[in-house]
């Protein structure tokens, strides 16, 4: 649920919520300088903005990986504290599924996808 809002955060550009989302999910140790605060939203942001709207994504002319990418000499610098270890398989799921799409020249409503599957999961469990 955490990893939900923090992406439905991202999506809406609320910075303070996803810094403090992140800080209790152990992504940030609350010691971050400035720099690196501003990437990470910017990260978060950036993998967000699929599901930001119902309108269909398009990953060639969005170039998210790109953008994301930039950040990482930012990362390797200022980071604290490594990410909980249970979202490497994600964010590689993630990165390989945004680099798949933009070879393809996918153009996906990302938003309602997300949402159906989200709704499904919570209520059969």
């Amino acid at each position: 649920k955490q990893w939900y809002q923090r992406r439905v955060r991202g999506a809406t550009n609320d910075r303070e919520t996803i810094i403090t989302a992140s800080r209790d999910m152990g992504f940030l140790s609350g010691y971050e300088s400035e720099v690196m605060l501003e990437a990470h939203c910017e990260a978060i942001r950036v993998v967000g903005e699929p599901f930001a709207t119902d309108e269909p994504y398009d990953f060639v002319e969005r170039a998210a990986y790109k953008r994301v990418a930039r950040l990482l000499e930012v990362f390797a610098k200022h980071r604290i504290t490594a990410p909980p270890e249970e979202s490497y398989a994600l964010n590689r799921k993630l990165s390989g599924a945004f680099l798949l799409c933009n070879k393809l020249n996918a153009v996906i409503p990302c938003k309602p996808l997300f949402d159906r599957v989200y709704e499904h999961k919570t209520v059969s469990k």
